[in-house]
Order: structure tokens, then C-alpha cells, then sequence
């Protein structure tokens, strides 16, 4: 074969050669591009949902946290002003109860005084939620006034020494519906 037909043959393989390499490459950057793009999204996605989960679900928590120590303060309060009634099972002198008493009443103002339940409860955009929470503390506040005034209400009684016990299952039920709320987000 003749020379010129050689270099031919050889510059025109080195052509459709690169040819093919630059269309190559050209896909896989193309495809690189849109892989790029895609993982782009999700992570913008992934952030978004991330960010929603934070904003939305604080309230939440705050809630759920200052729900046990409102129930909890709540609790020792009513089982102290309990033992105005219930003196003689608890075995304590009535100077003891009524130390006890002011204690848990000077640390239930303390606590109303913060306005913390209230500023979280204003937090949560979950009407139901809110309602019960704020129906529990009400309720706290009723059986609180029914043992410090028993002689008034001899037939809620006995109500009193169950009800905390029952508040305390619909602490639990919206905690758990807190849970629930929080694990939609």
C-alpha cells in the first residue's frame, strides 16, 4: 500500500477515533450532569423536609416536655391538698400537711407566674393538642379546688382520690399523640 494511502487510512482512524471519544465523554459528563442534578434535588428535598421537621415539630416537643412537669406539679399539689381529707391514712400531723401544701402551692405559683405553659401551648398550631392539654390543667385545677374545699363537696370525694391516677392516662394519651404529630412531620 502506498504511503499517502496509509497516512490516510491512519489520520482518518485517529479522527473517528476521537470522534467517538469526544461523543463519549460528552454522554458520561451529560449523564454526570443530570445524576448531579438529581442528587441535587433530593438533598434539597431531604433539607426542606429536614428544616419543616425542626420548625414544625419544636412547638411539639416543648409541649410534650412542659406538659410532664405542668402534670407533674399539678399532681403534687393535688396529693398534698388530698391529705387535708385523707389525714388519717397518711399517718402526718396537719402542721406537717400544711407545710407540705404551702410548699407545692408556692412552687405551683411559682410556676403559673412563668407563663411557660402557656407561651408553649400558644406555640402549637394543633388545635386538638392544645385542648386537651389546657382541658388536663383545668382539671388539675378543679380536683385542686374540690380537696382544698372537701367539706363543701362530700360527694367528689372519692373522685379525688381516683381522677390523678386518670389524669395521668390522658397525659400519657397526649403525649402519645404528640408522638404521633411529631413522627408525621
Amino acid at each position: 500500500m502506498e504511503t499517502w494511502a496509509i497516512v490516510t487510512l491512519v489520520l482518518g482512524t485517529s479522527a473517528v477515533s476521537a470522534l467517538l471519544t469526544f461523543f463519549i465523554t460528552r454522554m458520561q459528563v451529560r449523564h454526570s450532569d443530570k445524576r448531579f442534578e438529581k442528587e441535587a434535588e433530593i438533598a434539597k428535598e431531604r433539607d426542606y423536609r429536614q428544616r419543616r421537621r425542626e420548625i414544625k415539630g419544636e412547638p411539639f416537643m416543648k409541649l410534650r416536655n412542659e406538659l410532664a412537669l405542668m402534670a407533674a406539679k399539678s399532681n403534687k399539689l393535688v396529693t398534698t391538698a388530698s391529705m387535708l381529707h385523707t389525714n388519717i391514712f397518711s399517718g402526718a400531723s396537719d402542721e406537717d400537711i400544711k407545710v407540705w401544701l404551702d410548699s407545692a402551692s408556692k412552687d405551683w405559683n411559682n410556676y403559673l407566674d412563668s407563663g411557660m405553659f402557656d407561651q408553649i401551648l400558644f406555640t402549637v398550631d394543633d388545635q386538638e393538642i392544645a385542648e386537651k392539654a389546657e382541658e388536663i390543667r383545668l382539671e388539675y385545677r378543679r380536683l385542686y379546688i374540690v380537696n382544698m374545699n372537701w367539706k363543701h363537696f362530700p360527694d367528689k370525694l372519692p373522685e379525688t382520690l381516683t381522677l390523678p391516677k386518670e389524669l395521668g392516662k390522658r397525659v400519657r394519651e397526649v403525649q402519645s399523640l404528640i408522638n404521633k404529630r411529631l413522627e408525621e412531620l
